[in-house]
């Protein structure tokens, strides 16, 4: 093999010459591609949150910022999107690669022309390839690059790339709150019309609640026996009234027997320790402690006027003297405070009227509260989404293609075009079919050599 290689050097030369040419006019004439990236940090809101609506339990897959970002970035409509802001679409004839041109220039035949629609559609192939999105959730970063043919357009895709994920997660994020929000002012607006609607019920109960009362007012009958009912209410309210006056009086008497005997005892162990237990001293002060222990004649009298007036109520037709509110012949009927206030404390429809509209307003209250804690929300997450993404390494202008290597596809057509000067060398002393080697005279004849002479 050595030898044949010398035997024909210049053939291998050629070979090895026209190896290399090739390898760079492929290098030259291969389209370039041009490799830009932009690699973003991402935060959560959790504390925004937390403070927005303390009692929350928010789960940390909720508010994940990396989530879906391959699916925003290569969407279709994303992409459309992409080639409007990079102008991909008017910068359609310079994107064409060397090999292109050399077609056109040959034949003297332009390309057959496409519509803008079948260019953006070629576009967004093209884009859906090239394009790559790497969102790494753990550490919270969001990388966006892409392989393109033009310096320019690379720098432009991967910007408006970047910039489209920023607004569609902003609108994301932005939307779901306002959209809560609209939904919340919807209803409060309904439970405000509800409580206008259960006000005019309320007012119409009353009404009629009213006209019945001075319907049955007008029988004599049952306008004495009302009358002699509000008399009896009234006698008992006043004597449940002297009953706590009674009992409030007997309490400050207890209190102040009690405060007295303190102070006499406090006296009385510190004149021990000074005096005998005989000493007249001690002696008045025992006394006194005894005499302030034993019930007094006041307080006698007053448990005495309270035990009559608690009988007296008894006999009217009392039941429980420690109520609040007096209830005999009226606290059986169940009537609501407004209705009470209204006149009208007995009628059912102004009870279910009164307590609908207090339902409806709790809800309203409730609805109004939520609308407020929604609103703060959505103002604090307009103001921190600029604090909830950064860039850690920018978008730059490509100095030198990625793609192809001039210098990896040289030396590749060299040792190519070596391997190749060899195979050739070899396989022309083999289609001569002339002996010039030993193995040869092995080969052909079968035959060991015996003895070998040099040429001089």
């Amino acid at each position: 093999m050595r030898r044949a290689i010398f035997r024909h050097w210049f053939l291998g030369l050629c070979i090895i010459a026209v190896m290399s040419g090739l390898g760079s006019l492929a290098a030259k004439l291969m389209p370039r591609k041009y490799h830009v990236e932009t690699r973003m940090l991402t935060y959560r809101n959790l504390i925004i949150s937390s403070l927005v609506n303390p009692g929350r339990s928010i789960p940390v897959e909720a508010d994940q910022p990396t989530r879906a970002a391959w699916e925003m970035v290569l969407s279709r409509g994303n992409l459309k999107s992409v080639i409007k802001n990079a102008k991909l679409i008017e910068y359609w004839d310079h994107m064409r690669s060397p090999m292109s041109r050399m077609k056109e220039q040959y034949l003297k035949k332009a390309p057959p022309p496409m519509s803008d629609e079948d260019k953006e559609e070629a576009l967004i192939a093209m884009l859906e390839t090239s394009l790559t999105v790497m969102a790494e959730g753990g550490s919270g970063t969001v990388t966006i690059g892409v392989d393109w043919s033009d310096p320019q357009m690379a720098f432009n895709i991967v910007e408006a790339a970047s910039q489209n994920f920023l607004d569609m997660r902003h609108d994301s994020e932005m939307s779901a709150i306002s959209e809560s929000v609209n939904i919340l002012q919807g209803q409060v607006a309904n439970e405000a019309a509800n409580i206008k609607q259960a006000i005019a019920d309320l007012e119409r109960a009353v009404k009629q609640a009213d006209a019945r009362r001075k319907k049955k007012e007008a029988d004599p009958k049952q306008a004495s026996a009302r009358q002699a009912l509000l008399q009896t209410d009234h006698a008992l309210a006043q004597l449940k009234f002297l009953v706590q006056a009674k009992r409030r009086a007997i309490r400050d008497v207890e209190e102040f027997r009690s405060r007295r005997l303190t102070e006499l005892r406090a006296q009385l162990a510190e004149q021990r320790v000074v005096f005998s237990p005989q000493h007249p001293v001690i002696v008045d002060l025992e006394q006194r402690v005894a005499t302030m222990q034993a019930d007094s004649p006041q307080l006698i009298s007053l448990r005495a006027e309270e035990q009559s007036l608690i009988q007296e109520y008894l006999r009217m037709g009392g039941t429980d003297v420690d109520s609040a509110t007096e209830g005999t012949s009226l606290a059986g009927l169940g009537g609501p405070m407004a209705g009470a206030m209204l006149g009208t404390p007995d009628d059912p429809e102004v009870a279910v009227a009164t307590d609908r509209m207090r339902m409806v307003v709790m809800r309203h209250q409730e609805k109004l509260r939520r609308l407020d804690q929604a609103q703060t929300e959505l103002e604090i997450s307009k103001a921190s989404m600029k604090h909830r993404y950064s860039v850690l390494l920018p978008a730059l202008f490509p100095e030198k293609p990625s793609k192809p290597n001039p210098k990896l596809i040289a030396i590749a057509g060299v040792v190519g075009g070596v391997a190749l000067a060899v195979f050739a060398a070899v396989a022309l002393d083999i289609l001569r079919r002339r002996v010039l080697e030993r193995w040869q005279v092995e080969r052909l004849l079968k035959l060991p050599v015996l003895a070998e002479l040099e040429r001089r």
